[in-house]
């Protein structure tokens, strides 16, 4: 465990020291504070005259900033690591491929984190958020939704690693993913027909759920919590499990490329 964990760690600080000396610090930081700002100048005029929906669209996108964030990230990272001939080399270290795996997110979730929290001080500020926050339901919340999005980018991963393009099939996915979870409109004032596919994702019980905790002080969320919690149960274990036919695929072929 202490290894793994070492590893993690190890992972997380590369990732991150080679994506900022990459672009250098400023672009970096240029890149990722856009996203949030403008997304959050976006929703915010969008519901500019409903204060109910303006608070949910804010707390909504500091979500989406999230789900963009760790989604993204992950997919980004193996292709890079296979373009640079060095992603067969994590498969064959003699740690568990799930440590990297953990270290790649764990930096992802500090990105996310931090465009999250530039939406929500920036949303109280120039839009005057409404946050009446229950910290208790806030942190399950948020603990579900990361399980949630490492596995589902675990699968995604996986797909990418086995068509060669994890990166392309990340940005195909996150647009109808962005419309499903409701992180715009709240499922209630969509169309039924998309109402019925967004039900069966967990995205859309992550961001109502992080609404419900922050802006409502929510306690009784168990039409939320409890289809979350089984979707943070299973998408790590086909995350795991989809990684594991493609590490067996490349042990096969002796190549990363398998198609």
């Amino acid at each position: 465990m202490r290894v793994s964990v070492r590893a993690a760690l190890a992972a997380a600080v590369a990732v991150g020291r080679t994506k900022i000396q990459t672009t250098g610090p400023f672009f970096y930081a240029l890149i990722w504070l856009s996203f949030p700002v403008f997304n959050l100048f976006l929703v915010a005029m969008i519901h500019r005259g409903n204060r109910q929906l303006q608070d949910y669209a804010i707390v909504a996108g500091a979500g989406m900033a999230m789900l963009f964030g760790m989604q993204f990230n992950g997919c980004q990272i193996l292709d890079e690591e296979r373009q640079r001939g060095t992603l067969g080399n994590l498969f064959l270290a003699p740690v568990s491929r799930y440590s990297w795996l953990a270290g790649f997110q764990l930096f992802a979730i500090l990105e996310a984190l931090v465009a999250a929290a530039i939406t929500l001080v920036g949303g109280e500020l120039a839009f005057g958020l409404h946050l009446r926050v229950n910290i208790f339901a806030l942190l399950l919340v948020f603990v579900l939704f990361v399980s949630c999005m490492w596995g589902f980018s675990m699968i995604v991963g996986a797909i990418g690693v086995a068509i060669r393009d994890a990166n392309m099939l990340s940005n195909l996915l996150f647009t109808p993913i962005a419309l499903l979870a409701g992180t715009m409109f709240p499922l209630a004032v969509m169309p039924a027909w998309l109402r019925i596919p967004a039900h069966a994702l967990p995205f859309s019980y992550a961001i109502q759920g992080l609404v419900d905790a922050a802006t409502r002080h929510e306690l009784r969320m168990w039409h939320t919590l409890v289809p979350l919690a089984g979707f943070a149960i299973a998408l790590p274990l086909l995350g795991m499990f989809a990684f594991r036919q493609i590490e067996l695929r490349t042990r096969r072929r002796g190549s990363l490329e398998l198609v």
